[in-house]
Order: structure tokens, then C-alpha cells, then sequence
């Protein structure tokens, strides 16, 4: 996995945990909720960040993922990375964002060994449903428009 780093500051998580918030991101002239990473000065600095110029910065939390208590720092099952969050029966396991998530469900789902190269481009696929044969939409369009094109001539 990349590198991951603060939603509000940017900071990296080197050696410091990650704390797991339910928030949102500014885009498109609308509010989109998220769970975002941030680091342990932006959290204990700017408990539930909301300010005048949260549009500006794009982005705003409310508090850690989970409905019970605080649980200590715990590993991201796919990258590693320490991560803080609420403790929550419904969250089982602890993943620190939706592309570890996806890669989780991808080697349960059967795509344990090396990952498929992608039909189109030849990159190897991370994301999406462990069937997927495109590493992404524009990979998708491009096989599609080239179907197009031979069942055409």
C-alpha cells in the first residue's frame, strides 16, 4: 500500500498511530461523507474539527469510527499500519481505509496469490471485485470502444 497521511495537516503516520473518524470531504460544491485518517494532533488539537473554514480546507470530522469506548492502537490487518477507533461489535476486523478493505474482501474472495494484470493496459489490478479484468474505468471504455471498433469492420 502507499504511503498514508493526515486528511487535515498531511503529516505522515511514520511511527504514530492513525486515528479512524467518521467525517466528510468538500467536493463538487457538496459534502461527502468519509471515514478519514488523521493524525494525534489534529485529533486531541481540534476535537470534532469544524470551523468557519472548513470548505477551504475541504474537509471536517466528527468523531472515531465505533459506538463504544476508545480501544488502544491496533494494526491494519493488510498494511499494518497502527490504527485508533471506537470499539464496535458490527466492526470485526480493523482496516485503516476502503482500498485496504477492498484488498481484505479480494484475498478472501479467491485472489490470494499474484494479482491479474489488467486486459488493457497490463497493470496489475489492487482495487474492485475479485473478478474485475480492468484496473480501471478508462481501461474499461478503452477495451469497449476497441470492441466497438472490430465488430464494426
Amino acid at each position: 500500500m502507499g504511503e498514508k497521511s493526515c486528511a487535515v495537516c498531511a503529516a505522515s503516520f511514520a511511527d504514530r498511530p492513525a486515528y479512524l473518524v467518521q467525517g466528510g470531504r468538500w467536493t463538487h460544491r457538496r459534502w461527502w461523507r468519509c471515514t478519514l485518517l488523521i493524525c494525534q494532533d489534529c485529533h486531541e488539537g481540534q476535537r470534532g474539527y469544524w470551523n468557519a473554514d472548513h470548505k477551504a480546507l475541504g474537509v471536517q470530522w466528527h468523531q472515531l469510527v465505533g459506538r463504544g469506548e476508545q480501544q488502544p492502537a491496533t494494526p491494519c490487518v493488510v498494511c499494518g499500519l497502527l490504527v485508533v477507533r471506537n470499539s464496535d461489535p458490527l466492526l470485526k476486523r480493523v482496516t485503516c481505509s476502503q482500498s485496504c478493505s477492498t484488498s481484505l474482501t479480494r484475498s478472501r474472495n479467491g485472489n490470494q496469490g499474484a494479482a491479474e494484470p489488467c486486459e488493457t493496459c497490463g497493470k496489475e489490478i489492487t482495487t474492485g471485485r475479485a473478478d474485475s479484468r480492468y484496473c480501471s474505468p478508462a481501461c474499461r471504455q478503452k477495451a469497449y470502444r476497441q470492441r466497438a471498433k472490430d465488430s464494426h469492420l
